[in-house]
């Protein structure tokens, strides 16, 4: 049985800024989940990157051909990207009380990245998709999370290519 949720205009705005693999991924994703989720952030500038990355929010600097490359957010110039090749996402809740406790909640988030992961198995074992998804809480993707890496990016997902 299918969950009723789907995304809001900002979020849909938002969703559309990305490669349209992370799209059906993302889309299946919010129509599964029985954590409805939304997004913060696709697309994202160099400049706001450089902002990320100053602020510690980021490891990837753009100043750094390796980082620019790397840094899945980016679109145009450098990057080689048309669409982003990640999202941000949070948990929601329509009361915003609620929604201030559980938005970046590692328990709902976790969740979520099992649901997000699961449809993005389920749309390339059908041939729907090319890629498959990376998680900020998994990101060498051994199944041990968030106990063996450095930094921990729990609303993150990217798209790679096993």
């Amino acid at each position: 049985m299918r969950a009723k949720h789907s995304y809001g205009a900002s979020s849909s705005l938002k969703l559309a800024t990305c490669h349209d693999d992370l799209i059906k991924i993302m889309e299946l994703a919010i129509a599964t989940s029985s954590v409805d989720f939304g997004i913060s952030q696709g697309e994202r500038t160099f400049e706001q990157q450089l902002e990320y990355f100053m602020q510690g929010k980021s490891k990837l600097d753009p100043r750094s051909e390796f980082s620019l490359k790397n840094a899945k957010h980016v679109t145009g110039g450098e990057s080689g990207r048309e669409k982003a090749e990640a999202v941000d996402i949070y948990a929601y809740h329509p009361r915003y009380e609620v929604r201030k406790k559980i938005a970046y909640d590692v328990g709902s988030l976790c969740y979520i990245a099992g649901v997000v992961q699961s449809c993005a198995q389920e749309l390339f074992e059908a041939g729907k998709t090319k890629h498959l998804i990376r998680w900020g809480g998994n990101w060498d993707k051994d199944g041990v999370i968030l106990h063996d890496q450095s930094f921990d990016d729990l609303p993150h997902f990217e798209i790679y290519i096993p």
